[in-house]
């Protein structure tokens, strides 16, 4: 039997016997009430680290079996040997949270630049480092639901971050959770259940610079066993840039069920209608001088990225006897693009996927033992098609094929304490992926593969103290490309491209005091065939190829300190705090003895960037107070936007401010301003190949100075 064959079919089983076989665990001892706190750790197990808590308080709301609470998120990750991050929403709701960019400004490591709308340029240590549109090397989640299609491209625009209770970060090989394989790992955007909500009923109402307005609900109930929880976010606004309007309407919601105290099952719907107007790139000069203007064939051609989809998913988690837990679920969905640019794309298709996963902690020889297995697989066909682009509208027919992508993993992950605070680490990842082009009109150019690998992990975790860690592992991570890169723009052919493949190394730290809070992590990652891409032309979709060795190394680092607690205490009123909020990413990637480009800087990525905020808190009798948080965010340069190094993106320095007063209880006014000093500036860019040698219309401009301002009402 065939690897995949045997992969395959290995997959499935694990899909559907082990949780049907522990289904049985869970008919017994019902009980009354809500018994909704998970006990993640037994209580033979006395030590609760939590160094990912940091300082700011978070409300203590319960969690579920199907959806833990922030804290015990928080506390289950920390049991991660690697680089892995929590934003509670609680940390954006005094902002205008548009998109990925505005909640994730503080977690470092994490690259992203607004391109245009909701639309950003998103890399974890450097994935998908060159990719000009989409994204690619990051698996984006939503309550584990695949945001991306099984090729593994996915679409910006579906995610809206005011659905979430708080978002999962697990950077690099850390991400072995959702079967994550690639160079950036994984983020997941967790949406409340009725228990954890802010409210049973919220409101919430924005406005403010370039036209923009938004409304925000959010409902939540419990009936007996049974709660049910949905979101809707509704926003236009007309953008900073000519032809950048957007449209937007997002539902997401979900219906539990708790059987007993140790069954519980979980429904979720996710839908989105989302239109965007593209005012594309332009050159350097005109991105500092005006960058308010559109590049003049985006307008000609009314480039747009429209996205319909839909998602429907299952996540059921029992607890057994034995203390052990096991999730299973699957999804459903449908997704079209409609994307007139140089031509009209027009793809649409179906995407499923089942997913299972068994947690286990016991001891052996009277040592405590974490056993992780699970495994996941996911199909997708996309009918894509392409047409003339008249002003926007579809002309006459010029490409079309279906696009068949399947995937299967396996993995497994032990954490043995050989010392009651030293935990010793291994993993293993299976993974089979299948590609297959099918070219309706030119048959003889259809074409498939296949890639097939296994994947290892190691790493130690020490638990210091309670609130403070020391980790190091070493990761290996394996891409398949996606058809993006597999159908390339210019020649709409099947072009066989070979697997990314890196090991990275990791050292870091992290924890808290209740002064003091850190998070430092060192990687170094050695990739081999880095697929690699370089604009062509405006409006057209990167060309890519597979580089021989390049190197992803740098530093993530972030610091939380309470400037009230180590000297300024007497200045503040009493139950005031002054925070100083600081995050530091330093990016190193190069080529390694490049044939074309040396050891040159691979494009597209600052090598400096810095973040900070000083916020204050006052007092807040019976429940009411205020805060406010000015920021600034320091680019010493941009980087370089070609392979070969002869031009350097300028840098920039910009300055806000954020904060929000209760008003009364249950009611909240927020302000939300940016780039005060109105700096023109580069938000972000494509890579291309020799800035000498071919054109560089590759720039996105930064938003000038804005405000926006919105109420929150929850009752």
């Amino acid at each position: 039997m065939s690897f995949r064959a045997s992969l395959m079919r290995s997959a499935a089983a694990l899909c559907f016997v082990l949780p049907l076989s522990f289904m049985a665990h869970a008919a017994e001892n019902e009980t009354e009430g809500n018994m909704l706190e998970i006990d993640i750790y037994p209580k033979k197990f006395e030590r609760e680290t939590n160094p990912l808590s940091g300082l700011p308080a978070l409300p203590e709301r319960p969690g579920t079996l199907t959806v833990p609470s922030v804290v015990q998120t928080q506390r289950e990750m920390a049991r991660t040997p690697g680089a892995v991050s929590v934003v509670p929403a609680a940390k954006y709701q005094d902002t205008y949270a548009h998109n990925i960019e505005d909640v994730m400004d503080f977690t470092p490591g994490v690259f992203a630049r607004k391109r245009y709308g909701a639309e950003v340029r998103l890399s974890v240590r450097g994935s998908g480092l060159s990719r000009g549109f989409h994204m690619r090397g990051l698996e984006l989640m939503q309550d584990g639901v695949p945001f991306n299609l099984a090729d593994g491209s996915a679409d910006f625009q579906e995610v809206d971050p005011l659905i979430a209770q708080h978002i999962e970060v697990y950077k690099g090989g850390n991400g072995l959770r959702f079967g994550s394989s690639s160079l950036g790992g994984a983020i997941n955007f967790v949406m409340p259940t009725a228990y954890s909500a802010d409210a049973p009923n919220l409101v919430r109402l924005e406005g403010g610079s370039f036209d923009t307005y938004r409304v925000h609900m959010q409902a939540a109930r419990i009936y007996d066993k049974t709660d049910a929880f949905a979101a809707l976010s509704a926003n236009q606004v007309d953008g900073f840039r000519d032809h950048e309007k957007e449209e937007s309407i997002r539902f997401s919601g979900n219906i539990g069920h708790r059987f007993n105290e140790r069954a519980e099952t979980r429904f979720y719907v996710l839908s989105n209608i989302v239109d965007q107007e593209l005012p594309g790139t332009l050159t350097l000069q005109q991105a500092l001088d005006t960058p308010e203007m559109a590049a003049p064939i985006n307008v000609i051609q009314h480039q747009q990225r429209n996205v319909r989809s839909i998602r429907f998913a299952n996540r059921t988690a029992v607890k057994l006897d034995n203390g052990g837990l096991v999730e299973f679920g699957g999804y459903a969905g449908y997704k079209r693009l409609y994307h007139p640019i140089f031509q009209v794309i027009d793809q649409r298709g179906p995407l499923a996927g089942l997913f299972t996963r068994y947690r286990d902690e016991s001891t052996i020889a009277g040592h405590r033992n974490i056993l992780t297995v699970g495994g996941d697989l996911s199909w997708g066909e996309v009918d894509a098609k392409r047409f003339v682009n008249i002003a926007g509208s579809r002309g006459a027919l010029t490409a079309s094929s279906v696009q068949s992508s399947t995937n299967a993993r396996l993995y497994a992950e032990n954490q043995f304490y050989a010392l009651d605070d030293v935990a010793l680490v291994g993993g293993l990842q299976a993974i089979h992926s299948y590609r297959k082009f099918t070219n309706d009109l030119v048959p003889a150019q259809s074409d498939a593969t296949d890639y097939s690998s296994m994947s290892p992990k190691a790493g130690i975790l020490w638990d210091v103290t309670d609130n403070a860690q020391l980790y190091a592992n070493v990761t290996r991570s394996y891409e398949p490309p996606t058809f993006s890169e597999l159908v390339q723009a210019t020649v709409f052919q099947f072009v066989p491209l070979d697997p990314q493949r890196a090991v990275t190394y990791e050292v870091g730290t992290r924890g808290a005091t209740d002064r003091l809070a850190w998070d430092v992590a060192l990687y170094h990652a050695r990739v081999k065939g880095e697929l690699v891409n370089f604009t062509v032309g405006g409006g057209i979709p990167a060309s890519t190829f597979n580089a021989d060795r390049t190197v992803h190394q740098g530093i993530e680092a972030s610091l939380t300190l309470d400037l009230g607690a180590v000297g300024l205490s007497a200045a503040l009123p009493e139950g005031s705090r002054l925070l100083l909020e600081q995050a530091y990413t330093y990016s190193d990637f190069h080529f390694e003895g490049d044939a074309v480009y040396g050891g040159n800087k691979l494009a597209g990525m600052p090598p400096h960037v810095y973040v900070a905020a000083i916020r204050y808190r006052s007092p807040a009798p019976n429940g009411l107070g205020w805060d406010i948080a000015p920021k600034i965010e320091w680019v010493k340069d941009g980087g370089y936007a070609d392979y070969a190094n002869r031009l350097k993106v300028p840098g920039y320095t910009i300055i806000g401010i954020d904060g929000g007063v209760d008003l009364t209880k249950g009611v909240r006014l927020f302000v939300d301003a940016r780039n005060l000093t109105d700096r023109n500036y580069i938000s972000t860019y494509t890579a291309i190949t020799d800035a000498t040698a071919v054109a560089t219309n590759i720039f996105y401009p930064g938003e000038g100075r804005s405000v926006f301002a919105g109420v929150r009402i929850s009752f």
